[in-house]
């Protein structure tokens, strides 16, 4: 039996290392497959859509009375 365990070893290594590289290229294949794209009317569309919206209201409701304004009329500078 001692002389088995190294051999056992070997194989749940080699197991493990298959299956790891296995699922890395099913997840490469998969993504090459949908190239990157997210069907428009899928979940991850929805939640995307729902995330700009949040973001579009955020950034457009600042406000801007307290921002620096530029003059609409040439001023006058005066010496120090």
């Amino acid at each position: 039996m001692h002389e088995r365990r190294p051999l056992l070893r070997r194989a749940a290594y080699l197991a493990a290392v298959t299956t790891t590289i296995g699922a890395f290229a099913g997840s490469l294949a998969g993504i090459a497959n949908t190239q990157g794209q997210v069907k428009p009317n899928g979940d991850a569309a929805a939640l995307a859509r729902k995330l700009q919206q949040r973001e579009d209201v955020r950034f457009s409701h600042r406000c801007h009375h307290d921002a620096p304004t530029a003059p609409t009329s040439p001023t006058a500078q005066r010496e120090v």
